[in-house]
């Protein structure tokens, strides 16, 4: 069953990407063979209920629970280098976190 929708934006200055390029390979892992050297993101974790357009894309229903996950990627040289918005199934999804005083 599917597990996401992902929308990601990404420069269009670093490397090329298309469809072929992706069935092979992380969309990270094409942005390091590009050079970049990602840095810091930020991400934000939170929930929603699936629309008319999310859940038959997700097999589910509308007004299922979706975990939803926005985040922006910065390189070593302070370039926004990619912005993700995705949904989840919620009955099929968990984060793991690690946390570190510094």
């Amino acid at each position: 069953k599917p597990l996401a929708l992902m929308e990601n934006w990404v420069r269009d200055d670093i490397t090329h990407i298309d469809e072929d390029l992706l069935k092979t390979q992380g969309l990270y892992s094409i942005l390091r063979s590009g050079g970049v050297n990602f840095r810091l993101a930020t991400q934000r974790i939170g929930a929603m209920v699936a629309n008319d357009y999310q859940a038959p894309l997700l097999e589910t229903q509308p007004g299922s629970a979706l975990v939803t996950m926005e985040r922006t990627a910065v390189d070593d040289t302070g370039r926004n280098v990619e912005t993700g918005h995705h949904v989840y199934r919620g009955d099929s999804y968990s984060f793991e976190m690690t946390l570190v005083q510094r």
